[in-house]
């Protein structure tokens, strides 16, 4: 697995109890963790249960004992890593947004395409098509209980960066997040949307707004957890 923050953390879990849960055909191994803070990812291999950790990912990649590759970085890492897994022959588990521009993900959904008539499957980490009601809402739909489906309206609620004085994270910076809260969690709603009604979207008309302009820069950041580099509180240059 790439990444060991918030997202690295909740795979750990699932990767831990996975077969404790499923009769699975393979028993996972949490066999090495990558990080780019040596020591960071150390600690992180001990808490969440890793063999062992690395800080280059290419370890992970080029390591024959070494099957399925979890991708839990940032969106503007997720198509090299992803790229370079799926050459190897590596099963992939990338988390959303897929990737930063429509350009990386082409090119990532062609890999996948290439590596699937080979045997290697790919994924993106949808979690939410897995929760029982969602099931349910897509067999409902399936089984024409609900009629013909016209309109969805979705809201997906999360306050955590409402606060203007919570810092300028990574995922608020376009270079590195892409396109920030609308791929983030947005991504969510689009695939529900899809996923639920069967349907494809084909077009797109939108109205966007930033909300909060201007944040303090971070003393340091994991997770959903930051901490903003002034200890008056107030707003940094960006």
């Amino acid at each position: 697995m790439v990444g060991y923050a918030f997202m690295g953390a909740a795979h750990s879990q699932a990767w831990r109890t996975v077969n404790r849960v499923y009769d699975l055909p393979a028993r996972a191994r949490m066999a090495l963790i990558c990080g780019r803070d040596s020591g960071k990812v150390a600690e992180a291999a001990d808490r969440l249960g890793w063999e062992a950790h690395t800080t280059d990912w290419r370890e992970l990649v080029s390591r024959d004992d070494i099957d399925v590759v979890d991708v839990c970085t940032p969106g503007d890492s997720h198509a090299e890593i992803a790229l370079a897994a799926l050459a190897a022959g590596k099963h992939v588990l990338c988390e959303k947004p897929l990737a930063n521009t429509v350009q990386e993900a082409r090119e990532m959904a062609a890999a996948a395409a290439r590596a699937q008539a080979a045997g290697v499957r790919s994924m993106c980490g949808f979690n939410y098509r897995r929760v029982p009601a969602v099931t349910m809402m897509r067999q409902l739909v399936a089984d024409g209980r609900l009629g013909v489906i016209r309109h969805v309206r979705a809201v997906y609620l999360q306050d955590w960066i409402v606060d203007p004085q919570f810092p300028l994270v990574w995922r608020l910076q376009k270079d590195r997040a892409g396109s920030g809260a609308l791929g983030d969690i947005g991504a969510h709603i689009i695939d529900l949307t899809q996923y639920v009604t069967g349907q494809r979207i084909t077009g797109v008309s939108a109205v966007t707004e930033t909300f909060v302009k201007e944040r303090p820069l971070p003393a340091e950041s994991s997770g959903l957890a930051a901490t903003a580099n002034g200890a008056d509180g107030q707003v940094a240059d960006r």
